[in-house]
């Protein structure tokens, strides 16, 4: 059965900084345009060989089931908000009060590494985490630099574009835990409701349990199950703004994985818990991001004004955790009248798949 999302091979865009040969030059250059492709066409690809090794993804696997079991008193030690700049243990029931409807899942957040206005918030005693999660962001923001600086070149600008606009790595990474449940349990929720990314690009690791969606063309969705030893990568909603939509920030969601018969026959009623590690992109928050010169032309004329991504992305971290879930589409006018948001842009809606 063929992949439903384009497989890119990382290893063949970076082949030409290990080996300068005509052969390596060429293939790094194919599948940098395949990348492109991938991302005007779907929003979404599967990537192999991205060099960040599997054992230290295991590892945060391993550290994600041992914080989601401690008790709710002791996770609540850590818990997130606004105020503590939305990093710490986050329960959507919790923050928006409705256990009904809201995302079927907790997580755990954290930005990078002591920065003092937003500082990350650890449980006490357990530097390991600490430790292996800090190591597994600054290698995602690697891999992230070295995909913005091939998508920069497809459209003619210099490939180091984007460097100054992310090197402040004000990303969001976090681990999720979607428990154990049954499908009547599903009945009124999903475990995450559909939407876009905020950022740049999404780096995303999950476990072997499936229920990851993409929506297509047609509004339907088609299954992006697990590729063992493969990332998923999807376009957020700023970077989409940079290049004036030319690649899709494309809607996705989380719900209960195709049933499985058992060895009767018979459907099992309890869906297993499942676990990812979603490490997202987002330029520096002073970051004034509006569409490219070379995106927009006479047939493509610019879609968006400014805005500060820090503004962007904390209006959507807001929504989330007020309704407790995420909202399917986003436009300007959602933002909060809140102090800082100075910039006026035209409203135009997120482009969905």
């Amino acid at each position: 059965m063929a992949p439903s999302l384009p497989i890119i091979d990382y290893a063949k865009i970076i082949g030409a900084e290990v080996s300068d040969s005509p052969e390596a030059r060429k293939a790094s250059e194919e599948e940098k345009r395949n990348l492109f492709k991938a991302f005007v066409d779907v929003g979404f690809v599967y990537l192999a060989n991205h060099s960040i090794p599997i054992f230290e993804q295991n590892k945060l696997f391993e550290h994600a089931k041992r914080f989601f079991a401690l008790p709710e008193s002791e996770k609540a030690k850590v818990e997130t908000g606004e105020s503590k700049g939305f990093h710490g243990w986050f329960s959507p029931a919790r923050t928006s009060g409705n256990k009904d409807t809201s995302d079927l899942k907790e997580a755990f957040d954290i930005g990078k590494e002591n920065d003092p206005t937003r500082p990350n918030q650890w449980p006490e005693g357990w530097t390991e985490f600490r430790d292996d999660m800090n190591s597994f962001f600054e290698k995602c923001h690697q891999v992230h630099l070295v995909l913005l600086r091939a998508l920069a070149q497809q459209v003619g600008i210099d490939e180091n574009f984007f460097e100054p606009h992310v090197n402040a790595r004000d990303h969001f990474f976090r681990v999720i835990y979607y428990p154990e449940t049954t499908r009547a349990g599903l009945r009124n929720r999903l475990r995450a409701s559909a939407h876009t990314d905020y950022g740049t690009l999404t780096l995303l690791f999950n476990d072997n349990s499936g229920g990851l969606q993409v929506r297509r063309t047609d509004g339907t969705y088609v299954e992006a199950p697990p590729i063992p030893g493969y990332a998923i990568i999807n376009v957020g909603d700023l970077l989409a703004r940079w290049f004036n939509d030319q690649l899709l920030s494309t809607e996705h969601r989380v719900v209960e994985p195709e049933p499985r018969p058992d060895e009767n026959g018979n459907i099992p009623d309890v869906i297993p818990a499942r676990y990812a590690i979603a490490w997202f992109g987002h330029p520096n928050r002073d970051a004034l991001v509006e569409p490219l010169d070379a995106c927009c032309t006479e047939a493509t004329p610019k879609k968006y004004g400014p805005v500060y991504a820090g503004q962007h992305v904390v209006e959507r971290l807001a929504y989330l955790h007020k309704k407790g879930q995420n909202t399917a589409t986003w436009t300007d006018d959602m933002q909060r009248d809140a102090p800082g948001n100075v910039v006026a842009v035209p409203v135009v809606p997120t482009k969905v798949l």
